[in-house]
């Protein structure tokens, strides 16, 4: 029974961080999201009813704008704390961080080309 400060655990025993794992399973849940989002859309098909059609767009608004941004930080960050952890597994977290950081940076890229034809619309 674990009472506070004593675990089950030897004592000096280290316990492995999860950060770098858990920063590459952030990466590949959002490149899924991602895909199913962009599935649902092509393979809708043309004569499906307006509440289809405003619910697959709605979530794939909410997956590209919400979830896999977030879900890209996120797992940008906990790579990073997998690198400056001693007990972490630094491979995962350098993975981690180019697969996060990557998506990151094309995200911003798009951000950044579609303010720059904002004067193409005034």
């Amino acid at each position: 029974m674990a009472q506070w400060g004593r675990t089950a655990d030897a004592p000096g025993a280290v316990v492995q961080g999860r950060f770098g794992k858990r920063s590459v399973v952030l990466a590949l849940c959002a490149f899924a999201a991602g895909m199913l989002a962009i599935t649902i859309l092509v393979a809708m098909p043309s004569n499906a009813s307006q509440l289809v059609q405003d619910g697959a767009t709605w979530f794939f608004m909410a997956v590209f704008l919400l979830a896999a941004p977030l879900a890209h930080i996120t797992g940008l960050v906990f790579g990073f704390m997998a690198l400056v952890r001693s007990n972490d597994n630094r491979a995962l977290g350098l993975l981690g961080i180019i697969l996060n950081g990557l998506s990151v940076a094309a995200g911003f890229g798009v951000l950044v080309a579609m303010a720059s034809t904002i004067g193409a619309f005034t």
